[in-house]
């Protein structure tokens, strides 16, 4: 009897998650990057108009408008500089907005750290969330 309700319980559960399951595997890897990361500045929908954009000292800028504001041609690679650190974009002064590539390689070493007790940190995975990262915005376009 006790078995029998545990697994029906067990179902019940499975059911009612099963639609954040369903929403978490839809999303991307670009999307989940942007929203943990961009969203908060640049809007959800990277219109400028995240909630932080109010307390910064420049105007955070909308990030629709790339492809249209380049000659109609999404500018991919160097957006990609932008995000990485190695172009320097004279809106963000002394890099306010962060340097992800930085970042994202401190993350991964800390967890290969404290996972192995190695120090690494792999080129490739840095750039797979960075690429993710832009073709995901390149979606935004309008």
């Amino acid at each position: 009897m006790r078995f029998s309700f545990m697994s029906i319980a067990g179902l019940a559960v499975l059911t009612l998650a099963a639609p954040v399951f369903t929403l978490a595997a839809e999303q991307s890897l670009g999307q989940r990057e942007y929203q943990s990361r961009c969203a908060m500045c640049h809007g959800v929908a990277g219109k400028g108009d995240g909630w932080l954009s109010g307390y910064l000292t420049y105007r955070t800028p909308s990030l629709t408008q790339l492809r249209k504001n380049n000659g109609g041609v999404f500018p991919f690679a160097s957006l990609t500089l932008v995000i990485d650190g190695r172009a320097f974009v004279k809106l963000h002064g002394p890099r306010e907005m962060p340097v992800w590539g930085t970042i994202y390689s401190m993350e991964l070493e800390s967890a290969y750290e404290s996972q192995f007790g190695l120090r690494y940190a792999d080129e490739g995975i840095i750039r797979a969330r960075i690429l993710a990262l832009v073709e995901y915005i390149s979606q935004l376009q309008e």
